[in-house]
């Protein structure tokens, strides 16, 4: 009889209601503010705002302001509930009831789920009514406000739970609030610093993919915050259903293992940093091995160099493991012979887990695929290009005739020979392999042109490279509303709407497109011009292009409409030109006509300064991003923006005259 009394006892129920009874009203008052009351308002006015079809998640409803709320109330009611943990007097009073650690504990899991619930399940019934009595369909649907409650119950109940558990582990309220927050990011975390390291030493390995595809699900936190409103990618609700039970799951592991924790939990760990001794060692390896790996990609970042990256591990590990050991201990007084010996220590085996962790992966840089089990292939500068035609549903371009694949494997197999992944270069290379089996391979490298500017042309030249570059090669004529020309000068521009003009007008690029050799390609000749479309009546997609001078049936489809004084940069819109020689000898760490410019700027060097128009036309035949040549020239459009410039440049041999007589 006696146990069968002591099973439920609702005052200590009533207790957690009195001491953080507080937290369940604020939580109630901030999602009442930001959901029934933000509707009330908005109803009220006379020219509602349209919602953006997100229903509760929308802006209407400040969706910001929820994560708010969720992320920190159920951690200030894990860390309130469960204080009497980490003050002595309270814990042996507490633990005095004639009533054993299991259910003590569930009573006050009962009451913080009780708390932490109620206030979600009242604004709820406040919707749901509303819903019942007014017009909120153009706000939000009842299977919408259904699916809400469901998301922030469960995500509530998560947060709470991880708090809960820490708190368990811990004997010090502030550190379990701080450790809250750090566990429940820390595998998003980890991955994110694992990535980067894999992506300093592992030749391919593109951590933009790894990163981009897959990091929200290894923290709740951030598959909320994820969620994109606005943009191609957007989403209709923050979680999805599978990972929602996922999360539940974990939520009753937490509370299994918090459980445990807590029966085994001795009464003098109150105080103490971790309240499982045991559990030291493994602290202080974590911490060292997280802030080892945050050094490196510090000063990996700011130097790009193998030393600094060292230097990195070695200043953050002695910073994670300085700090561990005075948290663990309670004082900043750690600098003697024991703490040494277990910085070597805990030293070494951080370093031996960072080196270990590339080695695992040497299959995959060394991994091409053979031209039998590959399906296709997409081939670009950089990751961005292609997520961005997979978010927009567009049919990619992938390259498929077996010649052009060959020549791809032949260009990733180069890539690997001369690659390093810290030092880089100028050209970025993306590749998707789309095998047989429906698999798919990501690789990714950074390397200068000329190490592999053969491989390289043997792609670029290919119909199929031309149709990922240049998208408007897949584009009907039909399809498109309004193109716009904008000179690079910003002194032209030049829309036409005619049906027979945008066929003719595309005919000519298409052909000049596919007609284009590898140094068309890569230093076209020319001022450009930006080139827009309107498909379908939408201004925004992927099928602008540069148009260059070296497009020349364009030009003249152009000059024959009567549209090249308005779409083109003309001799008369620039101000002036100043022409240098091109140094032939120097230690510059970048080869582009550009960089150097600018260092020939910066050392006072005089240029030879041009204001004609008939010298200026013919400067303007000079070719973009070259690494060598003899000459650089610089456009000028404004003299009083000394900044706004472009550079082209010339061989010896295609130099105008007058720049030869005046430099010899």
């Amino acid at each position: 009889m006696r146990s069968k009394t002591l099973s439920f006892n609702k005052e200590i129920i009533k207790q957690d209601f009195r001491n953080v009874g507080w937290v369940s009203i604020v939580y109630f008052l901030g999602l009442f503010f930001t959901l029934p009351m933000q509707l009330f308002m908005e109803m009220s006015r006379e020219e509602p705002r349209i919602p953006n079809g997100h229903g509760l998640f929308s802006s209407i409803f400040t969706y910001e302001l929820q994560l708010f709320f969720l992320f920190v109330m159920p951690v200030l009611m894990a860390v309130f509930l469960f204080r009497y943990l980490h003050v002595k007097g309270a814990s042996d009073f507490a633990h005095s009831f004639p009533m054993k650690r299991g259910r003590l504990f569930n009573h006050h899991i009962l009451s913080g789920v009780i708390l932490l619930i109620l206030p979600i399940l009242l604004n709820y019934l406040i919707l749901f009514i509303t819903a019942g009595v007014a017009d909120v369909e153009s706000y939000y649907k009842v299977t919408n406000l259904s699916y809400w409650l469901w998301l922030f119950s469960s995500m509530t109940l998560l947060i709470f739970m991880v708090g809960v558990f820490v708190g368990t582990l811990t004997g010090l309220s502030a550190v379990q609030g701080i450790l809250t927050y750090i566990l429940l990011v820390l595998p998003a975390g980890l991955y994110t610093l694992i990535a980067f390291h894999l992506s300093s030493y592992i030749k391919g390995y593109s951590g933009d993919v790894v990163l981009e595809q897959s990091i929200q699900y290894f923290s709740p936190l951030a598959d909320l915050v994820k969620f994109q409103r606005y943009g191609p990618d957007t989403a209709e609700v923050p979680v999805g259903t599978i990972p929602l039970i996922i999360y539940s799951v974990v939520m009753a592991v937490f509370y299994i293992a918090s459980l445990f924790l807590y029966k085994k939990r001795p009464l003098e760990s109150a105080g103490r940093a971790l309240a499982v001794r045991a559990l030291n060692p493994v602290f202080k390896v974590g911490v060292t091995f997280c802030f080892a790996l945050f050094g490196g990609m510090y000063f990996t970042v700011s130097q790009y160099e193998y030393g600094w990256m060292i230097t990195g591990y070695l200043i953050g590990g002695t910073v994670g493991y300085a700090g561990a050991s005075m948290l663990l201990e309670k004082t900043w007084r750690i600098f003697n012979g024991r703490h040494l010996k277990g910085w070597f220590a805990y030293g070494a085996f951080t370093g031996a887990l960072i080196a270990l962790i590339p080695f695992l992966w040497q299959n995959y840089e060394s991994y091409v695929p053979e031209r039998s089990e590959v399906d296709r292939v997409y081939v670009s500068g950089g990751y961005w290009q292609y997520q961005s035609m997979v978010n927009e549903e567009m049919d990619i371009p992938f390259i498929t005739s077996p010649e052009a694949i060959q020549s791809t494997i032949d260009l990733h197999e180069q890539l690997i020979e001369v690659s390093d992944p810290l030092e880089g270069g100028r050209d970025y290379f993306f590749f998707v392999y789309q095998m047989k089996d429906g698999s798919e391979i990501y690789r990714q490298y950074s390397v200068d042109d000329k190490e592999v500017s053969e491989a390289k042309k043997a792609v670029y030249e290919t119909e199929g490279y031309k149709n990922i570059q240049y998208p408007v090669l897949a584009l009907e004529s039909d399809k498109v509303n309004q193109i716009s020309i904008d000179s690079y000068s910003g002194q032209g521009r030049k829309e036409f709407y005619d049906p027979e003009q945008i066929t003719g007008f595309m005919e000519a690029v298409k052909e000049d497109i596919e007609g284009m050799s590898y140094e068309d390609i890569v230093t076209p000749r020319g001022l450009y011009s930006g080139v827009h479309f309107t498909v379908d009546g939408d201004p925004d997609n992927p099928f602008h292009f540069q148009l260059h001078l070296s497009f020349e049936k364009t030009m003249d489809w152009l000059k024959q409409e009567g549209f090249y004084e308005e779409a083109m940069t003309l001799p008369e819109d620039i101000h002036r030109a100043d022409v240098y020689r091109w140094p032939q000898n120097h230690d510059f760490p970048h080869t582009d006509a550009r960089f150097i410019l600018d260092r020939l700027k910066e050392a006072g060097v005089e240029p030879l300064e041009v204001k004609g128009n008939e010298e200026i036309g013919s400067l303007m035949e000079g070719q973009s991003n070259q690494e060598k040549g003899a000459y650089i020239v610089a456009f000028y459009f404004d003299e009083r923006y000394s900044d706004h410039y472009e550079v082209l440049s010339f061989d010896n041999g295609q130099a105008p005259g007058f720049i030869k007589e005046h430099f010899e």
